[in-house]
């Protein structure tokens, strides 16, 4: 949990460019890693196919030619139950390809018989008992081998040590029957752990080159979001430039609006307050604008961080619903708060306020008339962790299945028309969800068409 805590920490922190440079630097190496290990899969899986099939048809092989000679002196003897001659056995030797043979007859009698150690012979013998390397079947299996003491050391017992076998068997017939079986073996310690070392060095190897991927893809991903970060740069310096200068004509055209609202003549002519009224409408949706546009600019640049502070929520809540209760009002729209009496949070009052606004007004202007909003505040403990939770619900138009991915989108609108007549740019839960982004916290909506929609905001505190 505390690795996936980092990654995400990682991938989400810091300013647009960074968390873009981070998840192209983890996309690069993502793709290296993948195609590297596909490389790595394929070349240890047909080693292992090449390898292992060649001990198994080298064991067949040798089992098949000394079956062979046993069932050709078989053929041409009048007694079954006879040993096979000297002459037979001659054939029969332990090389590097054979570590153990035994022909076992019917009765459970060894008739032929040599290992590279007298203590496999038990150990055979013990398997075949239990039902083991039955017919051409062949089966990999565990032993014990031995080594010798050193001439120094006469009195030292044998040391024991695990060693892998391929293991076959063949049946010897005499008139259609079966008279006896005969079984052959294989030492495979060294390609066995040939393949376990070779499986650790392409792991290694797997490691060092996503240490090699992970530096080569930020490299790239650096060099790649230079042109893009510099244009972008421009683009947010105007806007933020632009905003600031937009400011003050704005508030100058509003005093003025408003000082024209106060002269006497104004309301002997319907015509010109009419006139003003628009034209401050106009004004309080422009610098609305820019103030979210100047707090996206902000948010982008790096310049957006919490002031952290004690106070008290819900009165910051009864404030915000105080001042939404006349649009609330206008709609005949019921407007409920459910908080605790004392809800002691430490966070930026000023961010938390604002998230408030953003998600209270964005339930008045979807709901319509004689509709009713809800917003909930509680703090609990989850995990250890100390979670503020900030629940809207409204009965509004809902939102449409396809459009919730991207209703925290900036600009973003899913009725256009309709947003023209409710007002809105299309940034404001962009700018909820960069406040709920700066304080780590989430911020989910459930919603269906027709039956209104429900905004979650989740907090560590």
């Amino acid at each position: 949990m505390r690795n996936w805590g980092s990654l995400k920490k990682w991938l989400y922190e810091g300013d647009l460019f960074d968390r873009t440079r981070n998840k192209l630097t983890l996309q690069y190496s993502g793709v290296l890693i993948i195609f590297l290990s596909l490389f790595v899969i394929i070349v240890y899986a047909l080693l292992y196919l090449f390898i292992w099939n060649d001990q198994r048809v080298r064991l067949n092989e040798l089992a098949d030619s000394e079956i062979r000679t046993l069932q050709k002196w078989a053929d041409q003897d009048n007694n079954p139950n006879r040993r096979p001659p000297r002459s037979v056995e001659d054939a029969f030797s332990i090389s590097t390809d054979q570590s153990f043979y035994y022909l076992i007859a019917m009765n459970g009698n060894v008739e032929l018989g040599g290992e590279i150690q007298p203590e496999l012979r038990t150990q055979v013998m013990e398997s075949i008992r239990k039902g083991y390397f039955k017919g051409k079947a062949i089966e990999k299996v565990t032993l014990q081998t031995f080594d010798n003491p050193p001439p120094d050391e006469p009195g030292r017992p044998k040391q024991g040590a695990d060693a892998r076998f391929l293991v076959t068997s063949r049946e010897l017939q005499w008139n259609g029957e079966r008279i006896g079986t005969l079984y052959v073996g294989k030492e495979v310690t060294f390609q066995h752990d040939l393949f376990r070392w070779l499986l650790i060095l392409l792991v290694g190897m797997v490691l060092l080159f996503f240490i090699l991927a992970l530096w080569l893809s930020h490299l790239m991903s650096r060099k790649a979001i230079i042109p893009i970060a510099r244009a972008y740069a421009r683009q947010r310096e105007f806007v933020a430039d632009a905003s600031h200068e937009l400011r003050t004509p704005m508030s100058v055209m509003l005093t003025s609006i408003e000082a024209l609202q106060l002269e006497a003549s104004i309301d002997n002519d319907p015509f010109s307050k009419n006139v003003l009224k628009g034209m401050k409408d106009e004004v309080n949706s422009i610098t609305k604008l820019v103030q979210e546009l100047l707090h996206l600019a902000r948010s982008d640049s790096g310049e957006f961080v919490l002031n952290r502070s004690s106070f008290n929520l819900r009165d910051a809540a009864v404030s915000v619903v105080n001042k939404l209760q006349p649009l609330a009002q206008a709609k005949d729209i019921v407007l409920r708060l459910h908080a605790p009496d004392e809800l002691t949070v430490n966070w930026d009052a000023e961010k938390l306020t604002q998230l408030l606004v953003l998600l209270i007004d964005n339930a008045v202007k979807y709901t319509p008339e004689k509709g009713l909003v809800t917003v909930l505040l509680e703090d609990g403990m989850e995990k250890g962790a100390h979670i503020l939770t900030i629940e809207v619900k409204d009965s509004g138009i809902g939102i449409a299945a396809e459009a919730l991915p991207r209703v925290f989108d900036r600009f973003y609108r899913q009725d256009k028309s309709r947003t023209r007549q409710t007002g809105g740019h299309g940034l404001g839960l962009a700018i909820a969800k960069n406040i709920v982004d700066a304080g780590r916290g989430t911020i989910h909506v459930d919603s269906m068409v027709g039956e209104g929609s429900s905004f979650k905001v989740r907090i560590p505190l």
